[in-house]
């Protein structure tokens, strides 16, 4: 026998050879041809396994996996596999490798539903699953029938149109064609064919008539129905048609009619008996049988009727004794073993009668029991016998009884644990009691941690024996109740577990006697593999905590508080047991011996939260941890940032920056006295949190510092960061390049008030690859600022002329070129003064025209200056009023005034006295001077 750990471990590693991808008609076939004969979990390990096969990318992988994915234990993975092996859907190659285990395992694309329907295990399987009705419904609807009648299959086979030539071809190339649908595995060999043979005649049933196929379909329809070859004679010969010839549609309802003739007009059933525990190789040990094991072998292979025949002497049933046990098969479903035990026992207690009530209350008591074999059935059947003697005898009848004991079916025993496994608790009592009657109280108690608690047999005998001798033979309930749920917490599930636990028990009371405290970690429990620990630490990573600290403790007793926190961080904080004792000694050495919980679980909370998993992690951050703490009693605050970090980062530009950790660097700028604990952590702020390289962190803390006068004002500090980031300013060539450009900046703000937002970079820019014609280049290619200052003669220009040239590139879109040439023509025109509004409205007129560069601007300036020297002309010659307005004179008056001038003074109007029309007017309205 075979168990579970042999065949399948988790840890074993597989991978999946997939023959092409499934289609969607196959995945319907998948759910509802092959899931109702395999439940839900093989096809759900099938689609998992294709599904991982349909990734290009996918490697070998632990069956820890499948059991993730599937969530299903090791046990129900290898059932759905083995499902799926019989069924016919995979094929499994297993490769050992001294103590590492592989699979291979090759999915099979399922079946046609024809060829599924064709075959006779396959489709009356699925017949007896789903019913009558829903199976004609699938085979309507996957089968769709084509009618022949009036035709003939004229079709002509391969060895009609091929013939076989020499050929070079690789044979193993072939076998290792892609898999796509074979049939399950069915070993048709178990079969007696020569048997079957024997009985038909070479005229009735010619040997070519019993084609592979056709000897196939025997095979399967004999085990189907559980026909011998003799039955499966009867079954071909109605199977012959009127030329002599076998099909396969024939066979399977010649062997139908056959089976509801003689044994019942229910379909029959497949049921699956394979469990974890198997035959390897399929090979039958040759032993000789027992007289009980010939007895087994006989019920089980015996037609009731003969059982029948045997009782009565060879003497034919009576109709009313066949029809009572065939119910048994139809209405109990009984299987042949127990319905031929049945009939013996009946038969036995009632003095060779049958009475139906009788046999029909047993049937139904042991359908409640689940007997399904006839091994069960005589255990039962004695069981049954023993307790109706002990009524007779007034005898104490036990609950638990041989039944029990064989569905157990504990086969790895040994000479300490076989007077426990293979005796009952009533019987294991009396031997305790020296051969008397045990007290019905002890007798109830036992069994009741066998039925109601569901504990073996044999850890209960162990139990039971320990409770007598501590107990000195006064057992109670609680007493005994206390220890059993202890075990099962624990996992005891053999007498053997149940007694190396007493050894333990028997143990610790010793321990904790002499000591006061019982150790949770020991040599035994500690799973460390030793190979993989280096020598310096090997004491560190193998040693319990008691024995640790009692070398600590010079072979002194420890403290049991103290080996009690250092086990609690192991079970509670899930601590390796290395970095446990480290942290124990380095507390232990600074503290002075005094260990207390609190500082401790601090410790081993801060090492959790850093990953520390071995001796060496933890002696390497704990001796960091002590430089730490002198820096922080010295400083007030423990530097982030080391010269580790440096020495690992991008050297971002010059050294004298770059190579300081922020620390360092406030010190030098301190003149070697020790920084700020504030400033420090300002500084690696500006590196942790706000991205800033060292380097750049360094540049701008020199120059706070410098400006402030030695201080670092934080809202300063962070407002320049900022800024830097905004600015993308990853190198300390670029901090200080802004730093020398917001002194230019601070310098211009004194001088004229304002900082020119239009640079020469930004102009540059602006400009691109753009080709400038060479007298238009002073206006392209000077700042509006520069422009400005060039037009006043070198003198500064004032800042709100700036301010509104730069506006007009910014707000109206204009290019520098052409606001240049704009800001030239109204300073000339308007007596070096610049108007907002007046700028402004050019500016807007000229956006509009979309202007693009300084000479399309210069044409239109040129253009207006002609066209206002043309009206300012006309303005001088035209006539004005003595209102000061122009007067329009018509051309042909025109034309007579310069034909006709007059010189007559008389006929000029008069000079008007404005004094004395003022005082007239006063006059008028009533008011006085």
């Amino acid at each position: 026998m075979v168990h579970l750990y042999k065949e399948l471990q988790p840890a074993d590693h597989f991978e999946i050879s997939l023959p092409q991808s499934l289609s969607t008609q196959e995945r319907q076939l998948l759910t509802l041809f092959y899931q109702p004969l395999t439940g839900p979990e093989p096809i759900s390990l099938y689609l998992t396994l294709w599904a991982e096969a349909e990734d290009a990318t996918s490697s070998s992988m632990s069956h820890y996996y499948l059991m993730s994915v599937l969530n299903m234990p090791i046990g129900k993975i290898f059932e759905a596999r083995i499902a799926l092996e019989a069924i016919g859907l995979l094929r499994t190659f297993r490769k050992q490798e001294e103590e590492n285990r592989s699979f291979i395992y090759e999915l099979i694309r399922p079946l046609d539903a024809y060829t599924f329907f064709q075959d006779p295990l396959l489709s009356m399987f699925l017949f007896s699953k789903i019913g009558e009705q829903a199976y004609r419904k699938l085979r309507k609807r996957f089968v769709k029938s084509v009618t022949t009648n009036g035709f003939k299959d004229v079709s002509r086979t391969f060895t009609d149109v091929y013939k076989p030539v020499h050929s070079k071809i690789n044979m193993e190339q072939m076998d290792n064609q892609p898999t796509s649908t074979i049939p399950y595995p069915f070993y048709m060999e178990e079969f007696d064919f020569n048997l079957l043979k024997s009985g038909l005649s070479e005229q009735l049933v010619p040997s070519k008539t019993l084609t592979l196929e056709i000897r196939e379909v025997i095979a399967k329809l004999a085990y189907l129905y559980r026909f011998n070859p003799l039955d499966m004679q009867q079954v071909v010969i109605l199977a012959l048609d009127d030329e002599m010839n076998l099909s396969r549609e024939r066979l399977k309802k010649a062997a139908a009619d056959v089976y509801k003739l003689t044994i019942s007009n229910e379909p029959p059933q497949l049921q699956k008996f394979f469990s974890t525990e198997i035959d390897e190789n399929r090979i039958v040990e040759k032993t000789v049988k027992s007289k009980e094991e010939e007895m087994i072998e006989y019920f089980e292979s015996t037609n009731p009727i003969e059982h029948l025949r045997n009782l009565n002497n060879g003497k034919e049933p009576t109709d009313y004794t066949k029809e009572l046990v065939s119910n048994l098969f139809i209405n109990h479903g009984m299987n042949i073993g127990v319905v031929n035990v049945l009939i013996e026992y009946v038969m036995l207690q009632t003095d060779k009668k049958l009475p139906k009530n009788f046999v029909e209350t047993i049937a139904d008591h042991w359908n409640r029991k689940n007997i399904k074999t006839a091994k069960e059935a005589m255990a039962i059947a004695r069981s049954e016998h023993d307790k109706f003697k002990k009524i007779k005898n007034k005898e104490y009848i036990p609950k638990v009884s041989e039944v029990e004991l064989e569905k157990q079916n504990v086969s790895n025993t040994n000479t300490r644990t076989a007077k426990y496994e293979r005796t009952i608790p009533y019987e294991f009592l009396k031997q305790l009691n020296n051969g008397r009657e045990p007290f019905p109280y002890t007798i109830e108690l036992a069994e009741s941690l066998v039925n109601n608690y569901s504990m073996p047999i044999g850890v209960v005998n162990v139990l039971m024996e320990y409770a007598f001798e501590q107990t000195d033979g006064k057992v109670t309930r609680r007493f005994v109740e206390t220890i059993a749920s202890n075990w099962m917490k624990i996992g005891i599930d053999t007498a053997e577990d149940a007694l190396n636990q007493i050894d333990k028990t028997i143990k610790n009371k010793e321990f904790l006697r002499t000591t006061g405290f019982i150790p949770t970690i020991t040599r035994e429990t500690i799973k460390k593999d030793i190979t993989e620990v280096d020598g310096i630490y090997y004491f560190y990573e193998t040693t319990p905590p008691y024995e640790f600290m009692k070398d600590l403790n010079n072979g002194s007793e420890p403290f049991p508080t103290n080996v009690k926190i250092a086990e609690d961080l192991i079970n509670k904080f899930d601590l390796p047991l290395g970095v446990v004792n480290v942290l124990s000694e380095y507390v232990l050495s600074r503290q002075g011996g005094k260990f207390s919980k609190r500082y401790v679980e601090t410790i081993a909370n801060t090492l959790r939260q850093a990953g520390i998993q071995t001796a060496k992690e933890a002696f390497d951050y704990l001796s960091k941890t002590k430089e730490e703490l002198e820096m922080k009693s010295k400083l007030g605050y423990v530097p982030q940032i080391t010269q580790e970090q440096i020495q690992s980062a991008d050297n971002d530009g010059e050294h004298y920056y770059s190579a300081k950790t922020p620390y360092e660097f406030l010190k030098q700028l301190s003149n070697g006295t020790e920084p700020n604990a504030s400033n420090v952590k300002l500084a690696e702020s500006l590196v942790l949190n706000n991205g800033l390289s060292i380097g750049v962190a360094n540049v701008l803390i020199e120059y706070v510092y410098n400006i402030k006068s030695g201080q670092l004002p934080k809202k300063y500090v962070e407002t320049i960061a900022s800024n830097w980031i905004h600015q993308n300013i990853r190198t300390v060539q670029q901090a200080k390049a802004v730093l020398h450009n917001k002194e230019a900046a601070n310098e211009m703000l004194r001088n004229v008030g304002y900082v020119p937002t239009i640079t020469e970079t930004e102009l540059q820019q602006m400009i691109g690859n753009r080709d400038i014609e060479e007298q238009f280049k002073e206006y392209e290619m000077t700042t509006p600022y520069e422009f400005l200052k060039k037009l006043n003669h070198g003198v500064e220009p004032y800042a709100n002329n700036i301010q509104l040239a730069e506006k007009l590139v910014h707000r109206y879109k204009l290019p520098v070129g052409v606001t240049n040439v704009l800001i030239e023509y109204v300073l000339e025109i308007k007596d070096g003064k610049l108007p907002r509004a007046y700028v402004e409205t050019i500016a807007d007129s000229w956006s509009r025209k979309n202007f693009v560069t300084a000479k399309d601007a210069a044409e239109h300036v040129a253009m207006e200056k002609e066209n206002y020297a043309k009206r300012q002309e006309e303005q001088e010659n035209r006539p004005r009023s003595k209102w000061g307005r122009v007067e329009q004179i018509p051309d042909w008056f025109k034309e007579r005034n310069e034909q006709i001038p007059s010189n007559d003074s008389s006929q000029q109007p008069d000079s008007i006295d404005f004094e004395k029309e003022r005082l007239r007017i006063l006059e008028k309205l009533g008011r006085k001077e």
